[in-house]
């Protein structure tokens, strides 16, 4: 396969050099809307232009001009353009499918199919008979059968077959690249007939699908023959008796997708087939028009036709949750399951959810089981609590409670009930590293989902905080004559707090914050201010510390590291704060600490915090934070520090400028872009990013081309063509976007640039350019 051009190649005569010239005749399609040679004056930038209108009209006429230069490169861009542009009333197009460049050739002939040039056809027609080049066939045969040709479909049925004693190859090119072009040639024309709806083609499709050298077909033939519709039955009929398992289901779903009596007749022959992937496309097919072959598929041995058939039962729910829940198949009640009303809680055992969902978690079924179990304990916990302590209290060697206590977790997530944060407070003990994170993640979708007030969202704040806080114990074996073991929440009670539902747990001050409980905190500063006030012992200190922190706890046995999976929890539970409002004041707690992975986590979740919720600090209190984060030793906690300066709506900062000037001199590229961003957006110009035009870092000159597009696009123009051509792999819509002035500034600047004889070794790139930026929709100026 020829490679396309890189570079300015002048027009050479006999480009194929021993391959057959292409010496097809031209077609007329009309008088030519432009002239090869326009004078000056036309050329010249109108100022008052203020639309992508007469740009695009412009650019047209242009790049039409540009359809017949002398280089092949700069021929092909123009096509390409034209075709980006929605130029499709240009005659350059079709004059292109009589280019010596058979890459010329092929793209025009894809875009006149693209476009639906109708007065195109009969040269698309000239060139599949006669161009040598097997890729201008390829494209001419779909842009045929894309403008409904119908002169192209002898040519068509032909190629099916073979290659046809009428139609012009390059017999050379099929020894040089031990490639037969005549393969895709076939498959592309059996895809143009079906899509053609051409009757005359079923007999060529079915003699290239029994030849036995040829390539495999059974796809694209029954799809073209499932397309070409009623007048294929007939043959669709034969191939669904094949022994070509393959090719026989494909016949089936093509015969299904045609409808009908007579492809009904054939469907109903294999309702009895021993294959059940064959049944199925039966009886989907015919079921939804005959009820009486839905009570027959629900005695069938394939699960998937059994669900169908109940799908079209028009059973009374009652009667219809009865028989899926006495199926024996997993599927069936899987089915049952995620059928059944998840909304409104269990009040009592008469709900018939209930009398389904038990009989399916005692059954033999490990994943309906878990189902189940799991659908329960979202709404009905009271009732299978026993079940679900003895579950939680499992070690880590039970793999099959891992499955259990995973469904249930899931479940536990979208829970209509209250009690659904307590066992997921349990969950978050859990052995299981896989099970412990998705009750972390399902607890933040609780707290953040503002459309479950019913669900007690502060009481899941307390338990990400708590995780987040500080890392869980390793917890020794419990003595059994120690006191049975508290959950949290018990222990948050036994300390004086209120986490009843709409208990009072505001936070207005820190020491509120900390504690969870505003009354406490004002009585114990309070007391504090009292001189004769006798300080806490250590062992009170302790005590407090435990109650309102670290609840008693049952022991656990942890998989694999328990150190590793407690700091995962840790890390986890900082992450999910970030998604919950309220809690920035915490987060810079931890931002503080000297763990750089937590403060770093931390101040990752601070910047996810600031940006859904906006700044819950004074200004004050996060420049003293970004402060100590930029001067870190520790280069990943300083880029969040200087992420999160830039996510936070402050006034600039002279205290800060110095530090981010620096970094755009010695920081690592992220550095780099995240301080030129900042220092822009604080001065209002885009000096600092026209400086970093010719950094060293690609990623660096992008971030500034993009800035200058936005922040100053009277600039854009005189910037960005010349990094256009520096960098020639770029696109300019990753830079100008939707900005209509940029849009307009640098088309004019293209343009102009285009005209510039001297610039003609940077005219493909340039071509390419002003077409993205006028590419279709086109955009409103």
């Amino acid at each position: 396969m020829p490679c396309r051009p890189s570079g300015l190649v002048p027009l050479q005569k006999g480009p194929w050099a021993g391959r057959p010239r292409f010496t097809g005749r031209q077609v007329s399609v009309g008088k030519p809307a432009f002239h090869p040679t326009r004078p000056t004056a036309t050329w010249q930038l109108d100022m008052n232009m203020h639309s992508d209108t007469a740009l695009r009209d412009e650019a047209t006429g242009l790049f039409s001009d540009y359809a017949k230069s002398e280089f092949d490169v700069i021929r092909l861009r123009a096509i390409q353009a034209l075709t980006a542009i929605g130029a499709k009333n240009s005659p350059a197009l079709v004059e292109a499918l009589l280019d010596d460049d058979e890459d010329v050739r092929q793209d025009a002939a894809q875009a006149l199919g693209a476009l639906g040039v109708q007065e195109a056809a009969p040269q698309l027609l000239e060139n599949l008979i006669h161009d040598p080049c097997g890729e201008v066939k390829l494209a001419c045969v779909t842009a045929l059968a894309e403008l409904q040709s119908e002169d192209a479909s002898p040519f068509l049925r032909t190629l099916v077959t073979g290659r046809g004693d009428e139609i012009t190859w390059d017999e050379d090119e099929l020894h040089q690249d031990e490639w037969d072009d005549w393969l895709d040639t076939q498959i592309a024309a059996i895809k143009a007939l079906g899509r053609m709806g051409d009757p005359a083609a079923i007999e060529p499709i079915v003699v290239a699908l029994m030849d036995e050298d040829g390539q495999e077909l059974g796809d694209v033939a029954c799809e073209a023959l499932g397309r070409i519709g009623q007048p294929a039955v007939p043959t669709l009929g034969v191939f669904a008796q094949s022994s070509n398992r393959r090719l026989r289901h494909r016949a089936l779903k093509a015969l299904a997708a045609v409808g009908g009596a007579e492809a009904g007749g054939i469907l109903r022959k294999v309702l009895g087939d021993k294959d059940g992937a064959v049944r199925l496309i039966a009886y989907e097919a015919l079921m939804p028009n005959d009820t009486a072959l839905v009570e027959q598929a629900l005695t069938d041995a394939v699960e998937d036709i059994r669900i169908a058939a109940l799908n079209l039962s028009g059973f009374s729910e009652a009667e219809l949750l009865d028989r899926m829940m006495r199926d024996p198949g997993a599927k069936v009640q899987l089915a049952l399951i995620e059928r059944l009303d998840r909304s409104a809680p269990i009040a009592d055992r008469d709900d018939l959810r209930w009398q389904v969902l038990d009989f399916l978690a005692t059954g033999q079924q490990p994943e309906v089981s878990a189902q189940a179990l799991g659908l329960l304990a979202s709404l009905a916990p009271g009732f299978v609590a026993d079940r679900l302590n003895a579950l939680f209290s499992v070690d880590a060697s039970d793999l099959k409670a891992e499955r259990m206590q995973w469904a249930i977790v899931d479940a536990l997530a979208t829970s209509p009930l209250r009690e659904a944060a307590e066992w997921l407070q349990r969950a978050c003990r859990s052995p299981f590293r896989s099970v412990r994170l998705k009750a972390l993640a399902s607890l933040a979708t609780i707290v953040t989902d503002d459309t479950r007030p019913h669900v007690n969202q502060q009481q899941g704040r307390e338990m990400l905080l708590s995780f987040a806080l500080a890392p869980m114990p390793h917890v020794v074996e419990q003595d059994p004559e120690e006191e049975a073991p508290q959950t949290d929440i018990a222990a948050l009670e036994e300390a004086g707090l209120d986490v009843s539902e709409g208990g009072d747990n505001g936070t207005t001050s820190s020491l509120g914050a900390i504690l969870g409980h505003d009354a406490i905190a004002a009585e114990m500063q309070q007391e504090a201010e009292v001189d004769d006030v006798q300080p806490l012992t250590p062992r009170e200190q302790a005590l407090l510390s435990k109650a309102t922190r670290h609840p008693k706890r049952r022991r656990v046995a942890l998989d694999d590291d328990a150190e590793a999976l407690a700091r995962e929890t840790r890390m986890s539970a900082i992450r999910l704060l970030g998604e919950v409002k309220g809690m920035q004041v915490m987060l810079a707690q931890i931002a503080q600490e000297s763990d750089t992975e937590i403060a770093q986590q931390a101040f990752s979740a601070l910047g996810v915090s600031v940006a859904r919720h906006g700044a819950e600090l004074s200004d004050e209190q996060v420049v003293e934070l970004i402060s100590q984060g930029l001067s870190h030793t520790d280069s990943n906690l300083s880029l969040q520090a200087l992420k999160l300066l830039q996510l936070a709506d402050l006034p600039p900062q002279d205290a800060l400028r110095g530090k981010l000037r620096a970094m755009l001199k010695t920081g690592d590229t992220p550095f780099r872009i995240d301080a030129m961003q900042i220092l822009t957006k604080w001065n209002g110009t885009a000096d600092v990013a026209c400086s970093l035009l010719n950094d060293p870092s690609a990623p660096v000159r992008q971030a500034a081309m993009r800035l200058i597009s936005e922040v100053a696009p009277d600039r854009a123009s005189a910037e960005i063509v010349p990094f256009l051509l520096a960098n020639p792999e770029q696109r300019i819509l990753t830079y100008v976007n939707d900005n209509s002035a940029a849009v307009v500034s640098i088309g004019r600047k293209l343009l102009a640039e285009l005209r510039d004889q001297n610039r003609r070794g940077q005219w493909p790139v340039m071509i390419t350019a002003l077409a993205d930026l006028l590419g279709e929709p086109p955009r409103t100026v």
